[in-house]
This record gives structure tokens, C-alpha cells and sequence, in this order.
């Protein structure tokens, strides 16, 4: 006898056909027993998917006020797309008596007609009464509301704001036009025609409405705030950003203003470690020179060469060294057109060292250096 019923064995294929269709199911808590044989057993998942971020406040926010006017129901939405309703002509001056009258008594009749529930045919008669009489605001509140009530409303709230601009306390007429304001989302104006209303007559049914355009008008207004204060912040950010921009601009301005007035290699009059006394005479020769503009850049002469500046008595040990002493000529010969070397030797080196570098058939430095010594003496 098997150890497994049909019945194990069905739910084993629905769990498999599953598997199948959402292979990232086998991470599932209650699949946990299975994922761990199936690894026992030399099974390889791939790894869960990522859950995704929350959106960040921005995000949300901006979300939420795109979904805010769909975040109804459908039929609790309205679109003004049944147009506008029979224009009725104007007439100057009162109505005569008998406009008076004929009015009246087609009212009368619209009256009857929407109690048997025949909106058209009561909209029909209100036609006749504002033809009659086309500056009586209760004429035009209540064909509002028979517009109101055969889901008319483009036609209801053309009706209603020509009750109110000849009456704007008729509550007939506010309290249509609150309706509609409120299918169409205009909260605020909603709030304001309805309360306008109850202010003048109270009804427990408009109250209802009204709190609840009320609770909507001061979401939309707590969302504005915050998008204000969003676009506040974005704006000094943005300042802030610029701020920083700019006096980056200027200290980098200004660093290479400084480093324009150091001149070559950094340093004061051009060479490395300075140069006492200013520029002297020739000095702009040497400068020309990319030889040895070059060999001031290099680490190993720039250096000894300020040293010599400096101390021209070091420049007899220099003589001798393979990337010092060719460079010293050629600075030595730059120098004699332009009337001495720097730090007031006028001439070039003292009395009795070489003047065109390492001294010829094996003269050495240390002979050099005892002939400036017997000068010194």
C-alpha cells in the first residue's frame, strides 16, 4: 500500500505547478520544510527578490496627489459632459401680469409632473415658467434641481449660478451647486456653498455632505502647505547650492591668481626655494631656456640649483655632478652676457673656480674647493 494518498499527491502537483509558474515562492515561510529538503538533497534557489523601497516622502507625496481626484469611487465623480441646458431669452424691465401668472401656474404643473417622477417633462414646463418670468432666482434654483436630479449637472450648475446672481442666498440653488462642486472635487468652494446654506436653513442630509467636503478641503489645503514648503525648500537649497558654487568659483579664482603670481615652479622669481635680491640682469634668458626650466621641475636638481642661488660658494661642489653641472653652464653662460650670478657675485664664481664647469685633464672638486678656500683666506 502506498504512503501517499491521491490526495497527497494531488496537492503535491499543485504545489510543483506553482512552483513552476512562481519559482521565487519556494522563500516562502510555508514552503520552508520544502525549500530545506529540496537544498539536502543538492537543490539551488536563486536568491529572494529585493522588497522593494518604500517611496521616499517626495515620491508618496506626489503620488498621492496625482490618486487624490480618482481616489473615489467612480459614481461618486462627475464630469460636466450632458452640456448646457435650454437657454431661456432675457427680458427687460418686471414681467407683465400675466407673465406673472402663466409662469406661476407652469411651475405649478413642473411641480406636479417631478412628483410623478417626470423629470423631462417637468424640466419642460420650468422652460415655459423662466420664459414667462426669466428673473425669478426660484425658478432658476429649481429647475437646477430637477437638472441635479436626472444627472444633469453642467445643466445644474448653469442653473444654479443664474439663481444666485439674481439671489445669492436662495438655498435651492447653493445647496445644487455645493452638490455638484462637491462630485466635481472643488472641496473648498463646495464647503462654502453648502455651509452658505446651512447658515440660511438647516438640513441634516446638506450636513453630512458638508462634513465630509470639509474633512477633504482640509486634506487639499495641508497638502498645499506641504507643497509650498517643498518648493521653499527646493528654492534655498538651490541657493544654497549656488552659494557654494560660486565661492568655489572664487577660490579657485583666487589659487590660481596666487599661483600665477609665484611665477615658475611655484616659488618666488622662479626658481625653487626663491631667489634673494629680485631678478637679476639675464635672469629672463634662463627662463626662456626649456632645458632648464625643466630641470627646476626635477626633484633631484631644482633643489641644488636653489641652493646655488642662494649660496653660490656651493655651486664648486656641484661642478661634478652628471645633471647639476651641465645645467649650471648653461646657466653660468646665460648669466656672464646679463653681469653676475645672483646673491651679489658680480662675474660669476670667485677667484680661481672654474668657469666653464668640472675643471679640465682631472681636476677635481675637492681642488676647486681648496682654491676657493685659499681665496677666502
Amino acid at each position: 500500500m502506498s504512503a501517499y494518498s491521491e490526495e497527497d499527491v494531488a496537492a503535491l502537483n499543485r504545489v510543483v505547478e506553482t512552483l513552476e509558474a512562481h519559482p521565487e515562492d519556494i522563500h516562502k515561510v510555508e514552503l520552508a520544510e520544502l525549500k530545506r529538503w529540496a537544498t539536502q538533497a543538492g537543490a539551488t534557489f536563486a536568491s529572494p527578490p529585493t522588497p522593494q523601497e518604500a517611496p521616499s516622502p517626495t515620491t508618496a507625496q506626489a503620488a498621492a496627489e496625482e490618486d487624490d481626484d480618482a481616489s473615489e469611487p467612480d459614481e461618486e465623480r462627475w464630469t460636466l459632459d450632458d452640456g448646457e441646458p435650454t437657454e431661456i431669452p432675457a427680458k427687460a424691465g418686471e414681467p407683465s401680469d400675466a407673465d406673472v401668472e402663466a409662469a406661476m401656474t407652469a411651475k405649478g404643473e413642473a411641480a406636479e409632473l417631478y412628483g410623478e417622477g417626470k423629470r423631462e417633462e417637468a424640466i419642460a414646463k420650468m422652460n415655459e415658467a423662466l420664459t414667462h418670468n426669466p428673473n425669478n432666482a426660484m425658478y432658476w434654483g429649481l429647475r437646477a434641481l430637477y437638472h441635479l436630479e436626472g444627472n444633469k449637472p453642467c445643466a445644474a450648475l448653469h442653473d444654479a449660478n443664474k439663481a444666485l446672481a439674481i439671489n445669492p442666498q436662495n438655498v435651492r440653488a447653493l445647496r445644487v451647486r455645493g452638490t455638484v462642486r462637491r462630485h466635481l472635487g472643488d472641496w473648498a468652494e463646495a464647503v462654502k456653498d453648502l455651509g452658505d446654506a446651512q447658515s440660511i436653513d438647516y438640513d441634516d442630509k446638506t450636513n453630512e455632505t458638508l462634513k465630509y467636503v470639509q474633512s477633504r478641503a482640509t486634506q487639499r489645503h495641508k497638502r498645499e502647505l506641504a507643497q509650498q514648503e517643498a518648493k521653499r525648500e527646493a528654492a534655498l537649497k538651490r541657493q544654497e547650492e549656488l552659494r557654494r558654487q560660486r565661492q568655489a568659483e572664487a577660490a579657485a579664482a583666487a589659487e590660481e591668481e596666487e599661483e600665477a603670481s609665484r611665477g615658475y615652479g611655484g616659488m618666488p622669481g622662479g626658481m625653487p626655494g626663491g631667489m634673494p635680491g629680485g631678478m637679476p640682469p639675464g635672469m629672463d634668458a634662463i627662463f626662456e631656456d626649456p632645458e632648464i626650466m625643466a630641470a627646476m621641475q626635477d626633484p633631484e636638481v631644482g633643489p641644488k640649483l636653489s641652493q646655488m642661488m642662494q649660496n653660490p660658494m656651493a655651486a664648486m661642489g656641484m661642478m661634478n655632478d652628471p645633471k647639476v653641472g651641465p645645467i649650471m653652464q648653461k646657466i653660468m653662460s646665460k648669466m656672464m652676457g646679463g653681469g653676475g650670478m645672483p646673491g651679489g657675485m658680480p662675474g660669476g664664481f670667485p677667484r680661481g673656480a672654474p668657469q666653464g664647469g668640472a675643471a679640465p685633464g682631472g681636476a677635481s672638486a675637492k681642488n676647486a674647493r681648496s682654491a676657493a678656500q685659499d681665496d677666502l683666506d
